[in-house]
């Protein structure tokens, strides 16, 4: 990937404002930064260049004060603790005034001291970075300039020692269990140990240079230990497993971490341009600014978000939303950067660049919430800086101060002394806390990766801690229980009167109206394929409705009062109209030559999804949906009925809103607020949980709230919800049986009981097992709540 340069920085930081600007209104979500790294267990992946270079991770500048000078990807980063040494290591550097690493994303944020040259700056902190056991991605050019080329010996010496080390172990055990050969056993177990140290060595004094001791430190000294004990066998077979598994650790990791290169794919790297001219040329995505005409073939990804302009044809957009029914769109609707088009050839105007696609907006936002911590997370390195140097203390205790008082007593020889010092070397290795740190980080990734494939960005860890917690869920009305969008819901036509005809003449008047109402009824006339009507001299009567000629006929249409004032409402007309409006719908009445053709009723439609989301959440345990508008008490009413919800607060303005939520709060709930557009981000902010609808939500919105259900999909909520359940789950057990293990096999080493391989279990092989079981949450597995 390469540096990032100081443009490529500023364009990262645009794109990822609005996850940072939500970091900064919960503090909450701040990392933590430990003082060293406790595990070490870093290697080289020298060939796993993931080249990742136009999205990085949410800016260093809303964490250090500042922009970031550049940027690398970090190879090699298999745990979180490796990763906070590393960052600390380069922190202290001479040239460096701050740096973050962000484990999740491997992404390496650093900011140069003023008087340090660029070069001199990168240069240094690619040496520690080398010396912590990972490198950074760099360019050829990069490589040229910081004389950064490595020898075959040093990209390749991590596979010829594990090789190595793994072949000669297999020499030993066939040498002392089939050919009794005790000698040549002996030798190749020391030469297969001496392979392991020969690779983590080098870092272990790295790491004793910064006044650290991680685990390359601890396993050192066990080795060393093991080979001056003479327990050859079990010093080869503890650094070969410990490797084995690092590496294990690695792949799985990677395997959770894949969400951001799975959502880069879905961005066609060009787009087909069409010229004022009508000429077609492949541009690059980059390159293509807002305003102008791509064309979009059948079978390929739409490159950037727009509007279509011609054509029309079916898109397939569950890798964007998780909606899994394509949607057949034309002229006038809304393409999403990454969905493919499935049939038909059509024209989109650009109406984001490449930084602000939705594409972008999501990586963006699933960045940010890889790098944020969640409270337990917070919870467990705070735990491990105290827990490794007490199970350090305790080992030195074990190997030095239990054999000095047993010797003061007489009764201390050396094959005791011995097996003192053995217990006390496998309580080092116990010591590591990679499976304990990494319990919760690994569970959280795969959630935050599960969520995106079905259409839910998730913010960070916490909020499927906060979502199991949830005892009140607040909704907006218009455009997340209902469509947002009115529609011609009942149509009365007076004895006499075609209701196709009524409907088709209030469509000439409203032809040219913008309003919601006029447009849905011109939606209705084109639904029943009327012939459209010719409409002159029309015009706007403010706040009532609109009258012209329809066929060289005087017609009018317009609210109730409106027709009552031209003395045309008789009884059966206001039956009518009073029957819509009890439904909540607003009753439009379409006037004749001076006569009442009918009645035509406008309502927002409830979401087909509503309905079957509140049951979910009833039945969940939720105890209060309550749904917060600004729309009138009646309405609302009626609305709330048909959803299900369980109480309703009418005719809020935005603080009003905030009002409620506060009271919620007031009663001891846990609230979360479900809502779209700009009037609900005060409620979406105040809220324990926020949760906004649509892909194409405000921008505020998604900037206040912690989650976002990418398809307007309300089914989505209970889904995230029933996720969280899972996540936390997950998250317990895997803290529970790390602490557990470690504490059994602890008791069990210093009483003897166990030696080395019980150890190694205690380290790698419980940390594999954790993060094993956090990848569960990568699959599909439906949980009840």
């Amino acid at each position: 990937m390469g540096k990032i340069s100081e443009a490529s920085a500023e364009a990262s930081q645009k794109a990822a404002a609005g996850v940072a600007e939500s970091a900064e209104a919960h503090p909450g979500h701040e990392q933590a930064h430990g003082d060293a790294c406790a595990c070490g267990h870093c290697h080289d992946h020298e060939h796993e260049h993931e080249h990742h270079h136009e999205h990085e991770a949410a800016p260093v500048d809303r964490v250090l004060g500042t922009a970031p000078d550049f940027a690398y990807h970090v190879l090699g980063i298999d745990c979180p603790h490796c990763a906070k040494s590393c960052e600390n290591a380069v922190r202290t550097l001479q040239t460096v005034e701050d740096a973050r690493l962000v484990y999740a994303t491997a992404t390496l944020e650093v900011v140069k001291k003023p008087e340090a040259t660029s070069r001199e700056c990168r240069r240094e902190v690619l040496e520690t970075v080398r010396s912590c056991g990972q490198d950074l991605e760099l360019s050829d050019e990069e490589r040229e300039e910081l004389e950064a080329q490595r020898s075959w010996w040093e990209t390749n010496r991590q596979k010829v020692l594990l090789g190595s080390s793994g072949i000669l172990l297999g020499v030993g055990l066939v040498a002392e269990h089939l050919l009794s050969n005790v000698a040549v056993a002996g030798v190749a177990y020391v030469v297969a140990a001496i392979c392991g140290l020969v690779f983590i060595l080098p870092m272990a004094v790295a790491s004793l240079r910064r006044k650290t001791a991680d685990m390359n430190v601890l396993m050192s000294i066990a080795v060393i230990g093991g080979i001056l004990l003479g327990a050859y066998g079990e010093a080869a077979m503890v650094i070969f497993l410990d490797q084995v598994g690092e590496w294990l650790e690695g792949w799985s990791m990677r395997k959770t971490s894949s969400s951001i290169k799975e959502l880069m794919s879905l961005a066609p790297p060009t787009a087909h341009v069409v010229g004022e001219d009508g000429a077609v040329s492949d541009v690059a995505v980059a390159d293509v600014e807002e305003g102008q005409v791509i064309r979009v073939l059948a079978g390929e990804r739409v490159p950037l978000d727009g509007r279509i302009v011609a054509g029309s044809s079916s898109f397939d957009e569950a890798p964007v939303t998780g909606e899994s029914v394509p949607q057949d769109k034309g002229v006038g609707a809304e393409v999403f950067n990454g969905a493919l088009n499935a049939n038909a050839v059509v024209d989109v105007e650009v109406t984001a660049d490449e930084d602000e696609s939705t594409i972008a907006r999501i990586i963006s936002m699933v960045q940010g919430a890889q790098a944020e911590k969640a409270p337990y997370e917070s919870f467990i390195d705070r735990f491990a800086e105290v827990y490794t140097p007490i199970v350090i203390a305790i080992a030195a205790v074990v190997g030095v101060v239990v054999p000095l008082a047993l010797g003061a007593a007489g009764v201390m020889v050396w094959s005791a002394w011995r097996d003192w010092v053995y217990r006390a070397l496998s309580l080092l290795v116990v010591a590591c806390p990679c499976a304990l740190v990494i319990s919760t980080p690994v569970s959280f990734v795969s959630a935050i990766t599960r969520a995106a494939k079905i259409g839910v960005l998730v913010k960070g860890g916490a909020c499927f801690d906060t979502a199991t917690k949830v005892d009140a869920v607040a909704f907006d009305k218009t455009g997340t229980l209902t469509t947002g969008k009115p529609k011609v819901v009942d149509v009365f036509a007076v004895e006499g009167v075609d209701a196709d005809a009524l409907v088709a003449t209030a469509a000439a008047l409203e032809s040219n109206s913008t309003h919601p109402l006029a447009r849905a009824i011109v939606a209705r006339s084109a639904e029943l394929g009327a012939v459209p009507l010719a409409a002159t001299d029309v015009e706007e009567v403010a706040g009532n409705g609109m009258r012209g000629q329809v066929e060289g006929v005087p017609c009018a249409i317009g609210k109730m009062a409106f027709a009552q004032d031209q003395g045309v409402v008789g009884d059966e007309v206001r039956e009518a109209a009073e029957r819509m409006a009890g439904k909540g719908a607003t009753s439009l009445v379409v006037m004749a030559a001076g006569r009442p053709m009918g009645v035509i009723a406008v309502a927002d439609t409830i979401r087909e999804t509503s309905r079957a989301a509140l049951s979910d959440l009833r039945a969940a345990g939720v105890s209060e949906l309550e749904m917060l508008t600004g729309d009138n008490r009646h309405t609302a009413a009626v609305i709330a009925k048909e959803a299900g919800v369980t109480s309703v607060s009418a005719e809020l303005l935005p603080e009003g809103k905030v009002e409620r939520i506060r009271e919620l709060h007031a009663k001891g709930d846990v609230v979360c607020m479900v809502g779209d557009g700009i009037n609900d981000a005060p409620a979406l902010a105040a809220a324990d949980l926020g949760v906004t609808m649509g892909a194409a939500a405000s921008d505020t919105a998604l900037e206040v709230a912690d989650v976002a259900l990418l398809s307007d999909d309300l089914s989505k909520l209970p889904e995230f919800f029933r996720l969280s359940h899972r996540t936390m789950n997950v998250v317990r057990e895997n803290v529970t049986f790390a602490l557990v293990v470690k504490a059994v096999i602890m008791v069990l080493v210093i009483a003897g009981i166990a030696g080395m391989g019980a150890a190694v279990f205690a380290d790698t092989g419980v940390a594999l097992i954790v993060i094993l079981n956090g990848m569960r949450l990568m699959t599909n597995t439906r949980s009840r709540f």
